[in-house]
């Protein structure tokens, strides 16, 4: 069973909180949201910037800042009309076995697994085709990169 996903109003009061520990886990939740959920978000996305300004979230591998930096590309690509795969690119946390499993993307191939995996994926949107590298140091992360764009 799958949980709803927030609501935009909990979300929009979590965001402009001030409270690190409420951005933070909003963050996360705006990252996941279907692009639907987001677009509530969208009108209040200067409010958001504005409330987060000069926010630490604090981190020891990792920056914090850099999930509520994605949470909000994600709000601007939902309000641009962009593609969600353009979110790849940028940002470490996308798995692309999770994203195949939401059926964002098609794992077109794979090296063997090791340390470092190496993925073929394409979007199930736009078909842009992408070389995911994944590696580990303190945590797993995935470096997307584009590799053709779709004309559609």
């Amino acid at each position: 069973m799958t949980a709803d996903p927030p609501d935009a109003a909990s979300l929009l009061a979590d965001l402009t909180s001030r409270d690190p520990q409420r951005v933070w886990a909003a963050s996360h939740a705006v990252i996941r949201l279907p692009v639907a959920a987001r677009l509530p978000l969208v009108p209040h996305l200067a409010a958001i910037r504005q409330a987060t300004d000069g926010l630490d979230l604090g981190g020891a591998f990792y920056s914090n800042n850099d999930h509520l930096r994605q949470a909000l590309r994600t709000l601007k690509a939902a309000r641009d009309g962009r593609c969600s795969c353009t979110l790849y690119p940028g940002y470490l946390f996308y798995d692309p076995n999770k994203e195949q499993a939401s059926g964002a993307v098609s794992i077109l191939s794979t090296s063997p697994p090791d340390w470092n995996i190496t993925y073929r994926c394409q979007c199930r949107v736009c078909s842009t085709k992408y070389n995911v590298e994944q590696g580990e140091y303190h945590y797993t992360w995935w470096d997307w990169k584009p590799t053709t764009r779709s004309q559609a």
